[in-house]
């Protein structure tokens, strides 16, 4: 061994990402041409990215509606807020909505409330993780039912499919919470497509 010291590396690749010395058999990890155009936010080729998901963001806007807790994107709303005075829960989404800010963080109404509200009280509720897991679920089943009936047509909006999957599944005490969708056409046609996919509730 001590005839080994201080000799020259001689490294050959293996097939598990490490180089290996010929000579004293010393292996290392060692990722080959890492550079931006194949790591981070420029990796464009990659096979396992998974792009746009309807699933994943409608589960997060149930996860901020079921879990109304603060993040980073919501500083600048609670800062406009905070110095405000609230009678109820009609007076938050008031100020929410006329709001000076380009995010009106309508997905964080819970949120507000719940900090801001004086007459806030905690909505009732079963095991919040499987009523997430029942209402992802039948998300699911119409976004499929969706792509095989319609090509090239914009999705059902998402705060709709929020209070019809919450008056189906009796989650009702939620729906304070979601702002309502105000044009009769588009809630027409809505119901019109759910009836189309035979899940209208």
């Amino acid at each position: 061994m001590d005839a080994l010291e201080g000799h020259e590396h001689d490294y050959f690749d293996s097939d598990k990402s490490t180089i290996i010395c010929r000579v004293c058999g010393l292996e290392q990890y060692c990722i080959r041409d890492c550079c931006w155009d194949n790591c981070g936010f420029a990796m464009r080729h990659s096979p396992f990215l998974s792009g746009y998901s309807r699933t994943k963001r409608f589960k997060g806007m149930i996860e901020s509606l079921f879990w109304p807790t603060p993040a980073n994107c919501d500083s600048l709303m609670l800062e406009y807020l905070y110095p405000l005075k609230f009678k109820n829960i009609a007076t938050v989404i008031d100020a929410v909505s006329s709001a000076p800010l380009k995010d009106k963080r309508f997905g964080s109404i819970h949120l507000f409330c719940r900090l801001l509200n004086p007459e806030y009280t905690e909505p009732k509720h079963d095991c919040l993780f499987l009523m997430r897991t029942r209402i992802v679920r039948e998300f699911t089943a119409i976004e499929a039912r969706f792509k095989q009936r319609y090509t090239g047509v914009p999705f059902i909006n998402y705060t709709f499919m929020i209070c019809h999957l919450l008056k189906k599944l009796n989650y009702d005490a939620y729906l304070v919470f979601v702002k309502k969708l105000k044009c009769e056409k588009r809630k027409a046609r809505y119901n019109q497509m759910l009836v189309d996919l035979s899940l209208k509730y």
